[in-house]
């Protein structure tokens, strides 16, 4: 919502989609129109119905800027681990049992020794090689953890969340309310202190 080109390059990327699955499958879109929900609804769907492993997987850009959205908020923003035995972190550092250690996905998402002096900048193309979407190392992008302990959902997540953003951002604009304050509450799990205050148009 406050980065314009971001949303509009997303839209190109599913409208590109949109019109390569349709070839691919021989049929014929849905006309739909803003008075009348129901063939909004109808073109949705259909539009769903395109979108399977192998079309999600080349949706680069929505891919991007998901990951760019949780390198800045990832859904944990601190992620505290029980120490069981003693053990020396690779820098020296020793942990005593009964103690704590934290890693913070939030903060590292926003070190300039990570990411360079626009770290604080939402920028998906920093993920991108060629038009492709590059991982980064766990250890560097840590919304998901890493090693032994790395999330067993991450893949099923990326699936949801490219499937509904990519319904969404097909055929609606947002936009955030004027004089609405966007403020996280950094807990368990990032929130925001006062919801997410947007309107909702139509796409063609």
């Amino acid at each position: 919502m406050t980065h314009e080109h971001v949303a509009e390059k997303l839209y190109a990327e599913l409208k590109s989609l949109e019109q390569v699955r349709t070839k691919e499958e021989n049929v014929s879109l849905r006309q739909y129109d803003a008075e009348d929900p129901e063939s909004v609804d109808s073109r949705a769907i259909q539009f769903a119905g395109l979108l399977n492993y192998d079309s999600l997987s080349k949706l680069y850009y929505l891919h991007a800027v998901i990951t760019e959205t949780l390198r800045l908020y990832p859904a944990v923003p601190q992620d505290p681990k029980g120490i069981l035995e003693d053990d020396v972190l690779p820098d020296g550092t020793k942990l005593k049992a009964g103690g704590m250690v934290t890693y913070v996905p939030y903060s590292m998402g926003r070190m300039e020794y990570n990411w360079g002096s626009d770290s604080a900048s939402f920028n998906p193309e920093r993920w991108l090689k060629d038009g492709v979407f590059q991982n980064a190392s766990p250890f560097k992008f840590t919304a998901f953890q890493g090693g032994p302990r790395i999330c067993l959902g991450k893949d099923s997540a990326y699936l949801q969340m490219k499937m509904a953003l990519a319904i969404l951002c097909r055929f609606y604009k947002f936009k955030l309310v004027p004089g609405h304050l966007v403020k996280y509450r950094m807990m368990t799990i990032l929130s925001m202190e006062h919801g997410l205050k947007l309107t909702v148009s139509l796409r063609s």
